[in-house]
């Protein structure tokens, strides 16, 4: 009977951390690039009440045959909180800098401190010095306009992250004026068209650049849209858009949350119930022990 208790409490336990879960997909129904999580439950423990034996057959044909083993549950515990990253599709903004990738692939940005992040949420602009940054002012990070790669090159592929620094549309921001009808391709080429070079005013100003892991349920989240790499997500390998499995770069839209709220609301009753049935579990078994404590009376 106090195991049939602590069963119980095992279970409210596991149910809250499932609701926890659902709750912050459901805040996050509308943030950009959000990716759902889910809870699976595994049991705990059994206590053998009786162990299993062999059959025993004599020569005639007689004898035992075998048991199977006796065992008693101890209740639930949580077996994992897996991230969903299912790809979602792209809303429209009409923001030329904003970028949705089609396909597998994360921005890298940098903050001040030197951290790289990566991201699915192109939510770009250009700051007063012709830097291309994201909604939270930190760098993105690709390759300046001398260096970048040629789309046409399908070989395309680095793993140093070094040779990679913060995009900037010209040297100085006086260069950066004169550039009109700045556009990012689907290559993640940055074009700009210069109006003091009359010969050739179309400039390649750099490129935003995808990454890739291997193992993309082993990336660590760390809030406003960031993920890191983690000792299980493998090391990230960099590829031109379109190029290596990664997708291209479509601009004018930025990914939409990969919450579906009637899988959330089936998933919530569910708990709800489940954490219920659980509380009934307690209940009945302290009215059980209330039970053998008026026995003396």
């Amino acid at each position: 009977m106090m195991r049939s208790l602590y069963s119980g409490v095992s279970g409210l336990r596991t149910h809250q951390v499932r609701m926890d879960v659902i709750g912050a997909n459901l805040a996050n129904v509308n943030t950009v690039g959000f990716k759902s999580s889910r809870v699976t439950f595994r049991d705990i423990l059994y206590q053998t009440s009786i162990n299993a034996t062999a059959p025993n057959e004599d020569g005639a044909g007689a004898g035992r045959g075998g048991v199977n083993p006796s065992q008693i549950g101890l209740g639930v515990q949580l077996s994992s909180i897996d991230v969903l990253n299912t790809r979602a599709g792209p809303m429209l903004t009409d923001k030329p800098f904003d970028c949705y990738i089609d396909g597998e692939g994360y921005f890298m940005v940098i903050d001040s401190n030197g951290v790289e992040y990566f991201t699915r949420v192109g939510d770009f602009s250009l700051d007063s010095l012709g830097y291309l940054v994201d909604g939270n002012g930190n760098f993105v990070m690709g390759l300046s306009g001398r260096d970048s790669a040629d789309p046409a090159d399908p070989t395309f592929g680095v793993d140093e992250l070094s040779e990679f620094v913060p995009i900037r549309l010209g040297e100085d921001p006086e260069e950066f004026q004169n550039y009109t009808q700045v556009s990012i391709g689907l290559d993640g080429i940055i074009r700009g068209y210069d109006t003091a070079d009359e010969e050739d005013p179309v400039h390649v100003l750099g490129q935003v650049i995808l990454f890739k892991f291997i193992n993309n349920d082993g990336l660590s989240h760390e809030g406003n849209t960031y993920v890191r790499p983690t000792a299980n997500s493998g090391v990230p390998t960099a590829y031109s858009p379109g190029v290596g499995g990664v997708g291209r770069v479509i601009t004018n839209r930025l990914e939409m949350s990969n919450v579906e709220l009637s899988r959330e609301f089936t998933d919530m009753i569910v708990t709800q119930r489940g954490f219920q049935a659980n509380s009934r579990i307690i209940t009945v078994s302290d009215e059980m022990l209330q039970e053998l404590v008026n026995l003396k009376r």
